[in-house]
């Protein structure tokens, strides 16, 4: 049975000043939790998790029956410039700090449901490098990075990536981060049972809820290998048809879904960008097409890092979030001109925030000189969104990263759901 580690949270987590949009911020004074650990996860609530290591994106879901799922875990150190720190220390590699921070939240342990790889990047899924272990003995041996070593720790039962399983679409996979989950999915398989399964834009019934079906949940899946659901039954188009080159740009591949609870609307897809092109030089535009097939959310977890080629106008338009996610592991993210377009009040009107992991002063300080700089949150640390009341409310948390105690920094909200789209009974 899972645990529940809810501690009366509706009735002490509501700040003194305001409830709902008259109030952004709890602060320490107003707020029983700051300064406290993280009150957890409860059953009914859903909680996603932006785990910041410094090397990369790594997202935990945990749903309301308890489900969860992982999307990347991403271990890749530069060689030159813009590096962030490690945290919580350098002895560990990333994707050993995101098992043992999935093994402190999740309410199943070490035992995960659904792990899924956006995209063969290493920021993503890990790549062999410097200081990376190697297996010995099992089979075709791999690198014990990223997602592979959240692997040693978690035990996954089904898992996704954007080229199973031939592994040729649109173009055949030539890439050492798609090399090594490989490898590992493979061994996995064997010894631990993994299942994979290939993801499929417009389905609304692979990703579910394993433990208690009957909540008011669903996960649409949008975007996989340049395929993007039109928004009508299960029906795709596919924006790679014709490609000739060899290699495209990985990043326009990502996966990317929708997630509705109750009222609340969440979006994640990948690196999603705009740096494919058609033979005329004009933009292959997945993401313009992810974000009409998304529609309107509450939250969204903005492409690639809030770099300068992603969140085009068009798209922001569509999703209209009040709150964008952002994972941060190199010192020029944020993107300056892609988060104008966030909080442009021409792309639609309303309040919204930017809440990035851990920015770095040289971001900090730019960001400093910009219109819509009370739009940003620099709390800094792991992210946690929760959605609670049935999903007719959300609250944004800020826990330390550097260390382990999950103590929170910062919490916004409560914030109202809108309930603008629904997918159920098209």
């Amino acid at each position: 049975m899972a645990k529940s580690t809810r501690r009366d949270f509706l009735k002490t987590a509501i700040c003194a000043s305001g409830a709902l949009w008259g109030s952004f911020r709890c602060h320490a004074a107003e707020s029983f939790e700051v300064g406290r650990p993280y009150v957890g996860w409860g059953t009914g609530e859903m909680d996603i998790h932006l785990i910041y290591t410094g090397r990369g994106e790594s997202i935990f879901h945990i749903f309301p029956d308890g489900t969860s799922m992982l999307i990347d875990a991403g271990d890749w150190k530069l060689k030159n410039g813009g590096p962030m720190p490690n945290l919580p220390d350098t002895t560990r590699l990333a994707g050993e700090w995101v098992a043992r921070y999935i093994e402190r939240v999740n309410p199943f342990g070490a035992s995960a449901d659904y792990m899924m790889l956006s995209h063969y990047h290493p920021d993503h899924g890990g790549v062999k490098r410097d200081g990376v272990e190697m297996t010995v003995g099992r089979g075709e041996d791999y690198a014990v990075t990223g997602l592979a070593q959240v692997g040693e720790f978690i035990r996954f039962d089904t898992a996704f990536d954007r080229g199973y399983p031939d592994y040729e679409t649109p173009a055949p996979v030539t890439n050492k981060t798609a090399d090594n989950f490989r490898k590992y999915a493979a061994w996995a398989a064997k010894e631990k049972g993994l299942k994979m399964e290939k993801f499929e834009p417009g389905r609304l019934d692979q990703i579910v809820l394993r433990k208690d079906p009957s909540y008011d949940f669903h996960i649409r899946n949008l975007t996989c290998n340049g395929v993007a659901w039109t928004g009508a039954g299960e029906e795709t188009v596919n924006y790679f048809h014709d490609w000739k080159e060899e290699t495209p740009p990985e990043n326009p591949l990502s996966l990317s879904l929708t997630i509705q609870y109750g009222p609340f609307r969440y979006y994640t897809g990948g690196d999603l960008d705009t740096a494919a092109h058609y033979e005329d030089g004009s933009v292959i535009p997945i993401e313009a097409a992810a974000g009409r097939a998304a529609g309107a959310v509450d939250v969204c977890k903005a492409n690639h890092h809030v770099a300068n080629n992603a969140s085009t106008d068009e798209f922001v338009q569509n999703v209209q979030a009040r709150a964008y996610l952002s994972t941060v592991w190199v010192d020029s993210q944020p993107g300056l001109e892609a988060a104008s377009r966030l909080l442009s009040q021409e792309n639609y009107a309303g309040r919204r925030m930017l809440y990035p992991t851990l920015v770095s002063p040289m971001r900090r300080d730019s960001i400093a000189e910009q219109p819509w700089k009370d739009s940003v949150a620099l709390d800094g640390g792991h992210i946690v969104l929760k959605v609670f009341d049935k999903g007719r409310q959300y609250k944004i948390y800020y826990l330390t990263a550097e260390d382990e105690s999950m103590r929170v920094k910062a919490v916004y909200g409560p914030f109202p759901s809108t309930g603008m789209i629904r997918y159920k009974g098209e």
